[in-house]
């Protein structure tokens, strides 16, 4: 998960709303509609890039059992004018140009459950537009007992093998709900990996559902697309009568507010605290905003604890290793000195002596001396040029996209 991958997940959301709106207007919806407006959050392994393959066998064919149209000899845009122009909503034609849906949803059910959705859509329409109209917490715990007394999905040519309704049915409310709150509750990796953290991997649906839900509002959890990105980090989301929450998605920093950012380790160089003035902290807090935008294809994570209060946690950086980043506001030797310091005793902290993963972000690059100083310790160096993070170090260039 990333801050992009989340960004397309409301993007999605975004236009099954706009869709579902003009779906739920019509007088006689049908099943094929219902499973059109469902596949909207399906993608295949290719997904990403111009010519990524979902477009054509996935997103084409949901518009067109929407819409009850045949468009595979058009191309996304001019598909995306000609559902503008049914809509009567030309703002719409760039939103279905974008990438949509999340969810590989298990291939050997995608046919069979469509015929699951004839043989209960007098159950599930009445849900759908619920879902699409749901507005309070009681709203949307009401369709989750009603997701959990539905019939498991069965599996084309081995009806016995019956799929959980949630694994098809979350994904589609999540895409339906208006304020983004109904949580993803199927068989990805990272879902389980969440029902695990929290303890509730067997339990019954609404359980599940409670346990994810009582989130929202800790440790940077907005909604269920922020959700989503947790997975195994969430034990360290959660303050428990035996440890404090040490970690919370990256937010954007204020820099026009004097409270903002107070100094970090002040016993530790009196010259440091001095140091933190508010035209410091306003260009430690820009750069880290500008490092969230040039990173949003990752995970960024920040310290809420006072004991490990550090900056920024890129999250599988490279395969199965985090990237832990001390962002300081000058390149003066003190600035660096300290911020290598609290980089190896903030991973110690979080990693124990798994060997480290760790940079600085500057605002400017800083002299050979310095530059040399950080190559010797192993620590990555990175700065920015208006918009444009550049790094010193191979290791780091695969980070660095170029800014538009």
């Amino acid at each position: 998960m990333s801050v992009n991958w989340a960004n397309r997940q409301r993007q999605s959301n975004y236009l099954a709303r706009i869709v579902a709106k003009y779906l739920f207007e019509q007088s006689n919806i049908t099943p094929k509609q219902l499973y059109g407006l469902s596949k909207l959050s399906w993608i295949t392994n290719s997904f990403e890039g111009e010519n990524a393959s979902y477009i054509r066998s996935t997103k084409i064919p949901a518009l067109e059992d929407i819409f009850n149209k045949d468009f595979q000899s058009f191309s996304l845009e001019e598909i995306s004018e000609d559902i503008a122009t049914i809509l009567n909503n030309t703002s719409s034609v760039q939103l279905f140009q974008q990438h949509t849906g999340f969810t590989n949803f298990y291939k050997a059910y995608r046919n069979s459950v469509l015929n699951w959705l004839e043989a209960n859509i007098a159950t599930i329409l009445p849900m759908y537009k619920a879902a699409f109209n749901a507005e309070t917490d009681k709203d949307r715990e009401s369709l989750v007992y009603s997701i959990a007394a539905l019939p498991g999905i069965p599996k084309a040519n081995h009806p016995d093998q019956l799929m959980k309704p949630e694994y098809f049915l979350t994904p589609t409310f999540f895409m339906l709900d208006s304020e983004i709150k109904f949580p993803l509750i199927n068989g990805n990796e990272g879902v389980k990996s969440l029902l695990r953290a929290l303890e509730v991997q067997d339990s019954d649906l609404v359980t599940q559902y409670s346990s994810m839900v009582n989130l929202y509002g800790t440790g940077g959890i907005v909604d269920a697309a922020d959700l989503d990105q947790v997975g195994r980090d969430l034990p360290d989301f959660i303050t428990t009568k035996d440890k404090k929450a040490t970690k919370g998605l990256l937010q954007d920093k204020k820099i026009n507010d004097e409270s903002e950012l107070p100094i970090k380790d002040e016993s530790d160089i009196e010259a440091i605290r001095i140091a933190g003035t508010i035209k410091q902290r306003r260009i430690h807090n820009q750069l880290t905003n500008k490092l969230k935008y040039a990173m949003s294809d990752y995970t960024l994570l920040e310290g809420c604890d006072k004991s490990c209060m550090f900056d920024v946690l890129v999250k599988n950086y490279i395969e199965n290793n985090d990237l832990l980043i001390e962002v300081k506001s000058s390149i003066e030797i003190a600035n660096i000195r300290m911020a290598v310091g609290q980089l190896f005793n903030y991973w110690f902290k979080l990693k124990g002596n798994i060997s480290p993963h760790l940079a600085i972000l500057l605002p400017e690059r800083p002299d050979e001396d310095c530059v040399l100083f950080l190559e010797w310790m192993d620590v990555g160096l990175m700065w920015f040029e208006g918009v444009q993070l550049y790094t010193s170090d191979d290791w780091l260039q695969h980070l660095i996209i170029e800014a538009e």
